[in-house]
């Protein structure tokens, strides 16, 4: 039997967990915030509220809440915390014995629990229970041993909600399209073209995305705790310098006479106000790192919390909310700001020893090199905006007393350039010139995403590493670095996880190897053109025309499924020409042409969403042919008909457009588009033969091109691709060849 444990003991494990933070009593209607903070609705979070009534700010982390009409009643419930009152209130019964009548009787006094209906037994009706066939599978506990259960915080079972539309319904669907819960009637009407599946079936699917999404906030809760306590660790440091100083000052002026009494006062009183304001600067900057704690560590607790005790509807139903303020929190998270910025640096300086009567104002002074503290500290100049291999860039870093006083403590200043890709680093010049300005330059020989890391004396800079996109130049696309032949017509092209080319040849599909040589060929396709591959190498290959759909084959070419007829319905399309995987999602991205829209798929081929409709307004597609994704999860679209490219992000919100390039020429009927490790955007116009190069915000960087049949020159260009690193693929259809720059 279970070891008998005290009502005393049990409920202090719950006591803190069902205290109100504000009013630090137990929680009355406790209402949950979107950033996972709870608090009382009266008077607590009613007392928060703005005067117009539409929002308050929570008290813990500082978000802001917008209120709906019904104001906090209509915020929600924390259902971990009712379970928690359950839970409490579970092990009251079971404590005393004597007063816990039997739930089925009600005139018995009980003695144990069915964890399966929920219901406290007596002797007669534990009995009762156990030679009833149908509730044989149920688990009878003693009270002892439903002490211990509750003890452990496991909730009581309940019973499967019904569904509010549909009274004698159960709950046991969820709509994965509307992140609900639904019953069988639903799914007739309500949610007819969503996909659905039965609870039991997802759950364990679904709280391993969960667990998942929660591995970024872990580690960044990990930085920020760490980050504190470089924070205590730098606040010690200043205050051993303090007191380091101090004596210091003490023992020089201690040397000198009755003059420099006085100094020797107001020199320990700068030291002290310093300190101070170093401390009060350091506590400002702690705070807001305590901050993000707190929000990191809310929606971890909230969501681990949930998984523990949440049925499995609430589990689901939470998801959604969970999965947004992770990415909103994640968004929001900048590493940089976990540093201490405020440095441990005052030090003593000694100007000379005139004599007393002139030199008593400044004989000693306490300053600190602090000069690239975040208030002081300049790193400015067009280098930051990026480069283009092969150019050389600069970089200004102003250095500043506290007081603007001119800069005499030596700085030992460091600067690199390191490639992400294939992290090799690259020295920067460094000059060093008057009053603390140094010039750094930096010559960039690959393109790519690189990070400028500055520091000094040891330390980084603020806002250091500076992220710094390196663009091609046009010399990169003078010639290509191979070219290779033999192919039939090459169109959509694309790269897979082991570097091979995977080409569409007009009515097959070829895979080749880095150096151009066919490893299979395989399809009796009509009319293809885009083709992408997911994570595990599975190909799709987009039908353009009389079929007009989506092909999926093995990484072996062996054929899997299609979905697709001419028609305007979900699955249903309009000369398709694109199609592009999105990791971040495990989607598939199609610009449905002739309807003038973007369908999303799952790679098991099934309807997930789609935006878009005819039109030149932002937002509005006019034949999208191609799309692809940046490293921010962004989605490019080339809006053929509109002559640009709209860049959404992956939901389909409209964010941006494109079109200009040099000398007031725009885009002409875009087709193909790619995007390398940079965030550099490739694109080639239809009927032209060149490739237009841009930055992800759409300034014009080059094009390449040049009609023939020589290398460096294209016949009709049909797709676009581009690897791991960065060599772009152009099919070169009428050469039929593909060229790698």
């Amino acid at each position: 039997m279970a070891e008998r444990v005290t009502t005393k003991e049990a409920l202090k494990k719950l006591d803190a967990q069902l205290e109100c933070s504000l009013c630090l009593d137990t929680f009355k209607q406790p209402k949950l915030l979107p950033c996972f903070h709870v608090f009382c609705k009266s008077p607590c979070l009613e007392k928060l509220v703005t005067k117009d009534g539409r929002s308050l700010t929570c008290p813990t982390c500082r978000h802001i809440v917008p209120l709906s009409e019904r104001g906090v009643a209509g915020l929600q419930s924390d259902f971990h915390i009712d379970h928690l009152f359950e839970i409490q209130d579970a092990f009251n019964k079971a404590e005393d014995d004597n007063d816990t009548n039997c739930g089925n009787c009600e005139n018995g006094k009980a003695t144990g629990y069915c964890n399966d209906c929920g219901d406290f037994l007596c002797d007669e009706c534990q009995a009762a229970h156990k030679k009833m066939k149908y509730l044989q599978s149920h688990k009878l506990v003693s009270l002892d041993e439903l002490r211990a259960q509750v003890t452990s915080l496991v909730p009581l079972k309940k019973a499967v909600p019904h569904c509010p539309k549909h009274s004698e319904n159960a709950l046991k669907i969820y709509c994965d399209t509307c992140s609900t819960l639904i019953c069988t009637d639903c799914t007739i009407r309500l949610h007819k073209d969503h996909n659905y599946d039965l609870v039991a079936d997802v759950l364990t699917k679904h709280k391993e995305e969960l667990v998942s999404s929660l591995k970024p906030v872990k580690e960044k809760l990990d930085i920020v705790q760490q980050g504190l306590k470089d924070f205590d660790t730098r606040a010690k440091a200043i205050h051993n310098q303090k007191a380091t100083i101090e004596a210091n000052i003490h023992k020089e002026i201690d040397e000198q006479h009755r003059l420099l009494d006085q100094r020797r006062a107001e020199l320990v009183g700068e030291l002290e106000m310093l300190t101070q304001q170093k401390l009060k600067d350091l506590a400002a900057q702690r705070d807001q790192v305590e901050i993000t704690q707190v929000k990191l560590a809310s929606c971890l607790e909230y969501a681990e919390g949930g998984l523990k005790t949440g049925t499995d509807g609430e589990v689901l139903e939470m998801k959604s909310s969970v999965l947004k303020r992770v990415q909103q929190i994640s968004t929001e998270f900048d590493r940089n700001t976990i540093k201490p910025e405020t440095k441990a640096d005052m030090e003593l300086i000694t100007k000379g020893k005139e004599p007393l009567q002139h030199t008593c104002q400044d004989f000693l002074e306490v300053d600190h090199s602090g000069s690239f503290s975040l208030e002081n500290s300049h790193t400015t100049g067009d280098g930051l905006k990026g480069a283009t291999n092969g150019e050389t860039k600069s970089v200004s870093f102003q250095a500043v007393t506290k007081k603007n006083k001119k800069f005499n403590v030596k700085l030992d200043l460091k600067a690199e350039l390191v490639r992400l890709e294939s992290k090799d680093r690259l020295k920067c010049e460094v000059i060093k010139q008057q009053h603390g300005q140094h010039k750094i330059n930096y010559q960039p020989m690959k393109r790519g995403k690189h990070e400028l890391h500055i520091t000094v004396n040891g330390d980084a800079v603020r806002a250091s590493p500076f992220p710094i996109a390196v663009a091609p130049s046009p010399q990169s696309f003078v010639k290509p670095s191979r070219v290779v032949r033999g192919v039939n017509s090459p169109r959509g092209t694309v790269f897979n996880s082991k570097g091979q080319l995977v080409v569409v040849e007009g009515a097959t599909v070829s895979v080749l190897t880095p150096e151009g040589e066919k490893i299979r060929t395989f399809g009796k396709l009509n009319n293809a053109y885009g083709v992408t591959v997911d994570k595990d190498d599975n190909i799709y290959v987009m039908e353009c025309s009389s079929n007009h759909r989506v092909n999926k084959f093995s990484s072996d070419g062996e054929f899997v499924a299609a979905v697709g007829s001419k028609g305007s319905s979900n699955l249903q399309f309009n000369s398709p020409f694109g199609i592009c995987y999105n990791r971040k999602d495990n989607n598939l991205y199609v610009p449905d042409q002739g309807n003038h829209r973007i369908q999303v798929l799952s790679t098991e081929l099934k309807f997930v969403r789609c935006f878009g409709t005819i039109g030149n307004g932002n937002g509005q597609l006019q034949n999208p042919f191609d799309v692809t994704f940046d490293s921010a999860n962004n989605l490019y679209v080339t809006d053929h008909g509109n002559h640009r490219v709209q860049v959404f992000t992956a939901e389909g919100q409209f964010l941006r457009t494109f079109s200009q390039k040099a000398n007031g020429q725009k885009l002409s009927s875009p087709y193909a588009i790619a995007i390398d490790s940079s965030d550099t955007v490739y694109v080639n116009e239809n009927g032209l033969d060149h490739v237009s190069v841009f930055t992800s915000q759409g300034a014009y960087i080059t094009t390449f091109d040049g009609s023939g049949t020589k290398e460096g020159q294209f016949n009709s260009i049909y797709g676009l691709s581009i690897d791991r690193n960065d060599s772009i693929a152009v099919s070169d259809l009428n050469n039929g060849r593909l060229q790698i720059f």
